[in-house]
């Protein structure tokens, strides 16, 4: 089942949103307290890929069905409670995909505090503005904190967690562990080609579940469609990280997000943006 227009028209303003706005300003990140900064964007992966997987899919499902969303649900919340580094990288790239703009940009935000102060901004280029995106995303100021991605990225049910579209979708189960070796269940779905597989608008997920508390702690997304005139194919990551030693173990808190998007509408050359934001140097 494809999601309505007024999903499809929200998801386009977050993906564009995120990209022209919180991460028009951004860079990349480095890290004193958790993991290595992240190194541009290199590990995004195909947008149709799945992993072969020996578990039956009915393991897959039912690992879906244990999941709790209460970590990365309240994540982004959490980072009022905490000084926190944020560093951002975007990129603007033209039709060939060769880099046309960059711009870097760290924020340092009191725990408490509405917005940080920058330490750093740099950039090379110029970003296209105004024009189809103007009118669709809202202002922000860079200072700001981020806004909640991980509410934006993940309805309430989506058609891969849906049991009513799951026929839609191929499911593979593994192994992992995250960057500090905590261990955690992967899932994959990928919309198939055939059938109701081709009506969706997600084309694949993956997610990253904590095997110990079965909290969802890491999220890709991609999704393909197109809303009136505007086509967009896009693919947003989340990933969590404990937070700082001395917390509770069920507090999350934002480690990494990346967003890339490709637009088309008529008559103009389709636009595209990267970004990756990197949360670091956590305190109380």
């Amino acid at each position: 089942m494809q999601p309505g227009l007024p999903e499809r028209a929200r998801f386009l303003k977050i993906v564009v949103g995120a990209v022209l706005l919180w991460g028009l300003a951004g860079g990349t990140a480095g890290c004193t307290n958790g993991p290595s900064p992240a190194q541009g964007y290199s590990s995004f992966g195909a947008l149709d890929t799945i992993a072969s997987s020996a578990a039956p899919r009915d393991s897959a499902l039912a690992l879906l069905g244990r999941m709790r969303r209460a970590a990365f649900d309240s994540a982004f919340a959490r980072l009022d409670a905490y000084g926190v580094t944020r560093q951002v990288r975007t990129e603007q790239l033209d039709t060939t995909g060769a880099t046309t703009a960059v711009r870097t940009l760290t924020v340092r935000y009191p725990a408490g505090a509405a917005a940080g102060t920058v330490q750093r901004a740099d950039s090379v280029g110029t970003f296209g503005r105004g024009g189809l995106f103007s009118g669709i995303t809202p202002r922000q100021q860079p200072r700001a904190r981020p806004p909640n991605l991980a509410a934006q990225a993940l309805a309430d049910q989506p058609a891969y967690l849906a049991p009513r579209t799951q026929e839609a979708y191929r499911y593979a189960l593994r192994p992992g562990s995250l960057w500090d070796g905590t261990p955690v269940l992967v899932v994959e779905a990928k919309a198939r080609a055939e059938g109701r597989g081709a009506d969706q608008s997600i084309r694949y997920a993956r997610l990253t579940i904590d095997r110990a508390s079965h909290e969802l702690v890491g999220l890709t997304t991609t999704r393909i469609s197109r809303i009136l005139l505007f086509q967009e194919q896009s693919q947003v990551t989340i990933r969590l990280r404990p937070g700082p030693s001395g917390q509770e173990a069920t507090a999350w808190v934002p480690h990494l997000t990346r967003v890339r998007a490709l637009v088309n509408v008529p008559f103009r050359a389709p636009r595209q943006f990267r970004t990756v934001s990197s949360y670091y140097e956590y305190a109380q």
